[in-house]
C-alpha cells in the first residue's frame, strides 16, 4: 500500500486512497477492522464491495497499514452524499486520525463537484460528537429507533468545501 513520510518529522503521514475494487484479503481486512470499531453496525463482506463499486469507499493508511475507513453511498440529490459508515481502528484512535481521515474524505468529495454530506451518529457517542461538530457537521435530529427499536441516531450534516 501506498504511504508518505512527512519530510519534517521524519513521520509517517496519513494517505487517502480509494478503492473501487476489493480483492479477498482487503475484503476480509475491511469487514474485521469495521466490526472491531462499529460492532454489529459494520458493512459486512456483501455490503462493502457494492459500496467500493458503486459509492465512495476510501481508506487511510499510515504506513503500510490501514487505520481507518469512510463508505460514502449517494443520498437524494445528485450532489448530496450519505456517510454510511467512518471509523478508526481501536488500535489507532486518540491520535487525531479520525478527524484528519474526515477532512481528507470531505475535501476530495467536494474537488468531485458534491455539496452536502449527511451521517448518523450514536446519541451517546461523545468522540463522534466532537469529531463531527469540527468538520463542521450541524444538526441532531433524532431519528427514534433508526436502526430498530432502542437503536436511535442523531441525524448531522454538513456543506462540502465551504459551499454556503
Amino acid at each position: 500500500m501506498p504511504w508518505r513520510r512527512d519530510a519534517l518529522t521524519g513521520a509517517d503521514t496519513l494517505v487517502l486512497r480509494r478503492l473501487s475494487h476489493l480483492d479477498g484479503d482487503t475484503l476480509s481486512s475491511l469487514v474485521e477492522y469495521g466490526r472491531s470499531a462499529l460492532g454489529d453496525s459494520a458493512l459486512d463482506e456483501w455490503l462493502l464491495p457494492v459500496v467500493a463499486a458503486c459509492g465512495w469507499l476510501y481508506v487511510g493508511i499510515v504506513g503500510d497499514e490501514i487505520v481507518g475507513a469512510a463508505e460514502v453511498i449517494r443520498c437524494r440529490g445528485e450532489k448530496e452524499l450519505y456517510l454510511e459508515g467512518f471509523y478508526i481502528r481501536p488500535a489507532f484512535q486518540g491520535q487525531g486520525l479520525g478527524g484528519r481521515l474526515l477532512a481528507l474524505v470531505m475535501a476530495e468529495l467536494a474537488r468531485e463537484g458534491h455539496e452536502r454530506i449527511t451521517a448518523t451518529r450514536d446519541p451517546a457517542n461523545v468522540a463522534a460528537a466532537r469529531l463531527y461538530q469540527a468538520a463542521g457537521f450541524s444538526g441532531s435530529r433524532l431519528l427514534r429507533g433508526y436502526y430498530g427499536p432502542g437503536r436511535d441516531r442523531l441525524l448531522v450534516s454538513a456543506r462540502l468545501g465551504g459551499r454556503p
